[in-house]
């Protein structure tokens, strides 16, 4: 878990303070290495970035300060100890750059402070890799959960999640940058056809696995009674939408809350490693639901731009990563330099430096037309990605 000796940033003024709404947050986490998996490869930091202090998992916290609460869950992946290391290096780069970062109640500016201190855990994480051979080709996914005021800002690598729960209703407030949710989202395959099909499926981005990434960034405004729940693919992969709201709806308290969702994980088979964190959010700074239509939705912030031109509906990076792959329209360039990024899966490679423009003509225009059926298209996307991967030297 990461080192919270780093000494608490000057808080903002009182009088600035009291001008900003601020929830009151209880937050309760948990992880379980599963039914299958010898090792849990997953991490969690939880912490008050006022106190700076994280959780010590004795107690309930409850946090409500000028700069508030950091969670982050992340899934690692990589051999042996690799995912272990990448994921709680991860964990300990994100919080430690946010207890040193600024403190601000401007939305855009925490959404930019967020995705650096998730670019920077990338770093670290490649370093490591770089100078440890049995560590090579470690990387993890990222969901960092933090807080700007009234709204929650989420940082997003991978396929982890992040959840709210509100008047009954559960809507995912992240996009995940998967196979599964590109073919979906393009149309291409329905939701029961890659859960039946694709499982777990494989991830187009993670922490660690090139010099740098591009995290996708969404912001929710908050209400009171809000539950909010961030989670591994562990969680969300063995349970569906509506067997977490039924947990989220039936359990008062966070930690009964994600005791429950861990263990009907594990009931439903435990595939993977298990992560959940739950966050109620309350205080009467915040109004509660104006109507029983005043749901979240998801809304993802470009940090290069301000105001309304900054928020769109659908996530640029997770399109921007299908494209890679062949699936769908890039929908513009990138918000990080390209150079040193590409996706877990890669593009199908047939040598060193291949991409796939490299797959003969007549089949690449099936590719791109969406003319190969499903199981074959995610045969040649596997077979490409492994032949990427020993191509590379990661095997």
């Amino acid at each position: 878990m990461p080192d919270s000796s780093v000494p608490p940033d000057a808080s903002a003024s009182p009088s600035a303070a009291d001008a900003v709404p601020r929830p009151t947050l209880a937050v309760w986490g948990g992880s379980d290495i599963g039914c299958v998996r010898e090792d849990n490869e997953d991490s969690l930091a939880i912490g008050d970035l006022d106190a700076g202090e994280l959780w010590d998992g004795e107690a309930t916290m409850g946090v409500r300060g000028a700069r508030g609460l950091l969670v982050v869950v992340c899934d690692g992946m990589g051999g042996a100890q690799g995912g272990e290391v990448a994921s709680d290096l991860a964990v300990r780069t994100v919080w430690a750059e946010m207890r040193q970062a600024q403190p601000t109640d401007e939305l855009e500016v925490y959404a930019r402070l967020l995705r650096r201190a998730v670019r920077a855990a990338n770093r670290q994480v490649w370093d490591e890799a770089q100078r440890e051979a049995a560590l090579r080709g470690m990387g993890t996914t990222a969901s960092a959960l933090g807080f700007a005021g009234d709204h929650a800002v989420i940082a997003q690598v991978g396929d982890s999640r992040v959840y709210v729960f509100r008047a009954g209703v559960l809507v995912q407030v992240t996009r995940d940058q998967s196979l599964a949710s590109a073919l979906v989202h393009a149309g291409r395959a329905s939701q029961s056809e890659v859960h039946h099909q694709l499982g777990a499926g494989a991830i187009l981005q993670a922490l660690g696995v090139a010099e740098d990434c591009e995290p996708s960034l969404s912001v929710v405004e908050l209400r009171r009674g809000d539950r909010l729940l961030v989670c591994s693919d562990g969680l969300h992969g063995q349970l569906a939408d509506g067997g977490i709201a039924t947990v989220l709806d039936t359990l008062a308290e966070p930690h009964a809350a994600v005791d429950a969702l861990i263990a009907a994980a594990r009931a439903a088979g435990g595939n993977d490693n298990i992560t959940a964190v739950v966050v109620d959010v309350g205080g009467d700074d915040l109004a509660p639901p104006a109507s029983p239509e005043d749901l979240p939705r998801y809304t993802e912030i470009d940090p290069h731009e301000e105001g309304d031109r900054a928020l769109y509906s659908t996530s640029y990076v997770a399109r921007r990563l299908a494209a890679r792959v062949g699936i769908g329209e890039d929908p513009g360039p990138p918000v990080v330099p390209a150079t040193g990024q590409h996706a877990v899966l890669p593009v199908a490679r047939t040598g060193p430096g291949g991409t796939i423009a490299d797959v003969p003509g007549q089949a690449r225009q099936r590719l791109r037309a969406g003319g190969v059926p499903l199981l074959a298209w995610v045969a040649i996307l596997a077979i490409a990605a492994v032949l990427g991967w020993i191509a590379a030297g990661a095997w």
